[in-house]
């Protein structure tokens, strides 16, 4: 076999047999379709070397390749696109914001610092980024230096967002002071030594409510038809280009709305059309609006490139650059949406909040090691919309960059209890701080309650971080024991300086007056699936509902009882909303404001707003949340241990990580 398979080592690269071969105008006879078989699994299974790594590396040699925008060069095809961080100081760029972008602008071509308000109506976030007056140039300034000394060009999103405020709310000369507002932005943002500015038009944002006429009204000129709705815009790029002529102006845009009535593909493709025609240098297409905000900001249950369609469809109808964005897969994704022309730039967000480094990893050939945003805006949408500044699951250091670059001049041999998420954070970093650490883990896997997060339906992007974690473990030189239980009398007896108890937390019971032993919801995500079909869950958080979808798909018939109000309590909002569409396919039944009176003989007898009921059931899943472990608590007290994650007090696995990450700031 071996000396068949040397014969091919005088074949070309795939790409070239693709060309020879070209499938849409060569008609392949049987016997060389057969030939042609034999060659491409050759290439796909026999010659890493010579087939799928070279086609993977041809693939990413499209993202490193140099490009043009407007009259700005760029060293790469991608670019880090425009997000709120809260990282400024009353609209003033702090010095929290500076080290964000600083760490972020290695490799990259471009950044995109967003989203800059240009007046003070048109600020929605706590503390975003100003660029409605003069006195933030100085601010600005250094932000644009710091960009520009790690070799990347640097831009600037400018933009208005009221949600207070429609359309109609305003006469024609308030819209022609936003004009100048935007305009006078441009202005500060070349002052400010940025090479390019990006107009927000997009997401439902003020500009992008002109454009839909679910949300314009007006019956005046900035309303009605298409030349109507899109005035407010074209006005705005007109003024930009005219006081600013050499100036790099790039438009973001939804390919659609995704909503009845909204802005659709087709008049996206007009829009971007006239964008251009009046000066345009590059279009940034995005989707979505408020209630559609999963086609910008796509959660876990969205399929990934969701807005590659709408892309496309606009790339072939301008000349100008378009950047692809949200959600886009791995690298070697990216390289074939720019290989298939279907955009000329890769826009990344999310990703390069969990990982500044993905760009430089891809030029040293490490995209092995690239850490991918796991969608699951935990920290970084959810915490912006809560008014509290940018941080991330896979990277607690957000933000707080200078503060995890410390290293000890004392080092301690530490010891780790527990290896679920709090615990391979601290070991991680406590490791990375310079410390001697061993990781105890009673277990046979690290992860904790994370392997049973990733098994739910839409999850599986979870198990990522466990990868990740474990990565680090070795990079920093953690001594892990995996099935090593530690017990109170071995822990006080141990010789280590300090001792990081993160032994987690476990399902919290109720009583309940029943003849079926119930399950927890841990026991059925762990692979103990209930034998029969009329499934009762008692709880309706996240992982009652969660389990609910995980049984379901299963072929059970399951209902869920909640004795609140409404389930889902604390989820993201976005995230709630796509979870209760797919459990509504499913057919799940959720019934709130639930008492359990009795479960017997196959029935659960309940009461909801005072009405007696009774639901068939088989078997019940508990649940009802967890409690902290208890195991070490007379320990609390004493200097040398410390409690960190759910054995402290039960939350997210974002403030799990944090928690073990920040343990290294003071030890």
């Amino acid at each position: 076999m071996q000396s068949f398979l040397a014969a091919f080592d005088i074949l070309p690269s795939w790409q070239t047999v693709k060309k020879i071969f070209n499938w849409r105008k060569f008609t392949l006879s049987p016997h060389k379709f057969v030939l042609m078989g034999i060659i491409k699994l050759y290439y796909f299974t026999y010659n890493d070397t010579r087939g799928t790594i070279l086609i993977m590396k041809e693939v990413i040699n499209m993202l490193l390749k140099e490009g043009k925008i407007g009259k700005i060069k760029l060293k790469n095809r991608l670019i880090m696109l425009p997000t709120v961080t809260n990282l400024s100081n009353e609209g003033f760029v702090s010095e929290r914001e500076v080290e964000y972008y600083k760490r972020r602008s290695k490799g990259v071509s471009l950044v995109i610092v967003g989203a800059s308000y240009v007046n003070k109506l048109g600020k929605f976030f706590i503390n975003q980024i100003g660029i409605d007056d003069d006195d933030k140039i100085e601010g600005l300034k250094r932000l644009s230096e710091v960009i520009r000394q790690n070799g990347a060009k640097a831009g600037i999103q400018l933009a208005m967002h009221n949600p207070k405020y429609k359309p109609s709310d305003f006469t024609k000369e308030q819209l022609q002071d936003f004009v100048q507002n935007f305009v006078e932005a441009a202005i500060r943002a070349e002052k400010s030594g940025f090479d390019a500015v990006e107009l927000h038009f997009a997401h439902g944002w003020f500009v992008n409510q002109f454009l839909s006429p679910d949300t314009n009204k007006r019956t005046d000129e900035y309303g009605g038809n298409f030349e109507g709705r899109t005035k407010f815009a074209i006005d705005i790029l007109r003024g930009v280009k005219k006081a600013l002529p050499e100036m790099t102006v790039i438009c973001r845009i939804n390919g659609s709305d995704f909503i009845d009535g909204g802005f659709t593909i087709d008049e996206s493709v007009r829009f971007a059309k006239l964008l251009e025609g009046y000066g345009a240098d590059a279009l940034d297409i995005s989707g979505g609006v408020s209630s559609t905000s999963e086609y910008h900001i796509s959660p876990m249950g969205i399929e990934d490139r969701p807005l590659i369609g709408v892309v496309k469809r606009i790339k072939e109808n301008v000349t100008i650059p378009v950047i692809a964005v949200d959600k886009l897969g791995s690298v070697y994704d990216w390289g074939k949406i720019l290989e298939d022309g279907i955009a000329d730039f890769i826009g990344i967000a999310r990703g390069f909040i969990g990982d500044p480094d993905l760009v430089e990893k891809l030029i040293k050939g490490e995209e092995e090691d690239i850490r991918y945003c796991i969608h699951c805006n935990q920290a970084c949408i959810a915490y912006i919309q809560k008014g509290l500044s940018v941080s991330c699951m896979i990277n607690p250091e957000v933000g707080r960059e200078k503060e995890f670059e410390v290293k000890t001049d004392k080092p301690l041999n530490i010891a780790v209890i527990g290896g679920g998420p709090a615990g391979m954070s601290a070991a991680k970093y406590l490791a990375k701080k310079g410390h001697n650490v061993t990781l105890f883990e009673k277990d046979n896997k690290l992860g904790g309650q994370l392997n049973v997060a990733k098994v739910p339906p839409h999850k599986q992007e979870i198990g990522k971080v466990i990868k990740y974690l474990e990565n680090d473990l070795k990079k920093y030189n953690v001594m892990v024991h995996l099935n090593k239980k530690i017990s109170l009398s071995e822990i006080k007896e141990m010789l280590y300086d300090k001792i990081v108890i993160a032994t987690g937390s476990k399902p919290a019971k109720i009583d309940l007056d029943t003849d079926i032993k119930p399950y927890t919801a841990i026991e059925v995500l762990e692979g103990n699936i209930p034998k029969g079909k009329d499934i009762a869950i008692i709880g309706g958080g996240l992982t009652g509902l969660e389990t609910a979808e995980y049984l379901a798909e299963k072929g059970k018939n399951v209902t869920v009882l909640e004795m609140k109000e409404e389930v889902g309590e604390g989820i993201y909002p976005m995230v709630k909303k796509l979870l209760l569409n797919r459990l509504k396919d499913l057919k799940v039944n959720i019934i709130t404001n639930a008492l359990i009176k009795e479960i017997s003989g196959g029935k659960l007898m309940y009461t909801s707003n005072d009405t007696y009921k009774v639901v068939k059931v088989e078997d019940v899943v508990l649940a009802v949340g967890n409690l902290p472990d208890t195991e070490f608590e007379e320990l609390k007290n004493e200097d040398r241990y410390y409690f960190i994650g759910d054995c402290k007090t039960v939350a997210s696995a974002v403030e799990a990580i944090r928690d073990g990450a920040e343990l290294s700031l003071i030890i």
